[in-house]
């Protein structure tokens, strides 16, 4: 079985994907249009073989570093007391 090596951009889109982003919130977060993101994200899919949100997350864990890679938003972290 041959190693699959995504992109940087591959990557990121997948993360969101995971996430359940839709195209257009891609679009803004990582650049480009939202129809220039459905064909990456339809690519993709295809390049990984997948069907399901559940294939989804768990290809960004083994192949994008998910959920290591952060995505906070503004004053959500937690804090020690």
């Amino acid at each position: 079985m041959t190693a699959l090596i995504l992109s940087p951009r591959e990557k990121k889109l997948l993360r969101r994907m995971a996430l359940g982003r839709r195209d257009a919130e891609i679009a803004v977060q990582i650049g480009g249009t939202e129809a220039q993101v459905s064909v990456q994200r339809l690519r993709l899919l295809r390049k990984l073989e997948i069907h399901s949100q559940t294939q989804i997350v768990d290809a960004a864990k083994r192949l994008a570093g998910w959920p290591a890679v952060a995505f906070h938003k503004p004053g959500s972290e937690h804090r020690a007391r």
